[in-house]
């Protein structure tokens, strides 16, 4: 089951946007009433609890280490193999002369990222337009909408989060989130759904050194913006939202469970599949993925299966050919646009390459 959360990172940008607005945390309802869902605040992402100490104040037995040298200055970074940063690009040309570039993101990044942005920029530039799942940071400045999106996560039945997940794992998952700083006890009014990308965001902020504001998308989003190139949804935030919030509480209870099962391995797993994507190698990405399906398939039941398959088909191949379909529209109209999505979108039989070559189109990884 490894491969669900590995998934996310490749997949589903809402993962780890769930907060990442500037949004007021809300406050936790005075009684166990229906909470009304017009107070419903986006939940906002924290690396971890806030240190609200000021700095003259600080305990006199600090375990700041006095005994440093001022003019001790940090050790230089270990520096960047430029030539070994180079994700998956394709070039997608049709019969007519059409043209466009394909990508695969990830929504994760380190400082990698902008050596691969860089690398990335001739040909951004060349293009007219940047497509990616929807414009996060648009939406990221829109309260309203995402206010609007938060609604559907809240349980109006006066009922609280514990009441819909085991003791046992309402406690490990509470005990991670706090580790977070996303403060559990204000989020007792959202249901599995939501829990379900908590958790998964709380593994990312704990067992990985990713950061979530220097993904892909946001770095590509982020230098349209500077050279006023125009930035086009494939998809939108109200879609995903709508999807995360479609599945069944025994999927997200198994999601929310795989998770906290394989927290020991979670930060090497994302590693793995983070160098995968550096390389660009498109037959390691999709070995990395292959081999933990297979794997996730020893271990579930087939009620489990087939909650999982249902899974799959919504996240990936049904998005998979409303994503072609988009790709097709602006190809067909002779629009030149550097075509950005989650790098597991591109990969298999039903992925984009072999999607875009089924309607006749030539697809050729670049080398650059």
């Amino acid at each position: 089951m490894k491969k669900l959360s590995l998934l996310l990172t490749l997949v589903f940008l809402l993962t780890l946007l769930v907060g990442c607005g500037n949004a007021a945390t809300p406050t936790e309802p005075a009684s166990d009433a229906p909470v009304s869902t017009e107070a419903v605040q986006p939940v906002p992402t924290t690396a971890g609890p806030a240190d609200t100490t000021p700095p003259d104040t600080q305990p006199a037995d600090s375990t700041q280490d006095d005994t440093t040298p001022a003019d001790t200055e940090p050790a230089d970074p270990t520096p960047i193999d430029a030539d070994a940063v180079h994700p998956m690009l394709f070039r997608v040309t049709g019969e007519d002369g059409q043209e466009g570039l394909l990508f695969g993101t990830i929504h994760v990044g380190d400082e990698r990222i902008d050596t691969a942005l860089q690398k990335l920029i001739p040909y951004l530039d060349g293009c007219e337009a940047l497509a990616v799942e929807f414009d996060l940071v648009a939406y990221e400045s829109d309260l309203a909408a995402q206010v609007k999106s938060m609604q559907q996560f809240v349980l109006s039945d006066g009922t609280r989060i514990s009441d819909h997940m085991p003791k046992e794992t309402f406690e490990k998952a509470s005990a991670l989130l706090d580790e977070a700083g996303l403060s559990p006890r204000f989020m007792e009014m959202y249901n599995l759904s939501m829990w379900s990308t908590l958790v998964e965001q709380a593994a990312l902020i704990t067992r990985t050194d990713f950061d979530m504001e220097i993904g892909m998308d946001r770095s590509l989003i982020r230098h349209c913006y500077d050279k006023q190139i125009e930035v086009r949804d494939v998809e939108s935030a109200e879609l995903q939202y709508s999807l995360l919030a479609s599945f069944s509480d025994e999927l997200n209870l198994l999601l929310i469970e795989n998770t906290l099962d394989n927290l020991d391995e979670y930060g090497e797993e994302v590693q793995e599949l983070y160098d995968a994507w550096l390389k660009g190698n498109y037959e390691e990405l999709a070995a990395v993925l292959e081999d933990e399906e297979d794997e996730s398939e020893t271990e579930l039941t087939e009620a489990q299966i087939a909650l999982l398959e249902d899974y799959n088909d919504k996240m990936l191949t049904q998005r998979n050919l409303g994503m072609r379909d988009k790709a097709v529209e602006w190809l067909k109209a002779g629009d030149k646009v550097f075509f950005a999505v989650g790098a597991a979108h591109l990969i298999g039989e039903d992925g984009l390459v072999e999607l875009l070559r089924a309607e006749g189109y030539t697809v050729e990884q670049l080398e650059y």
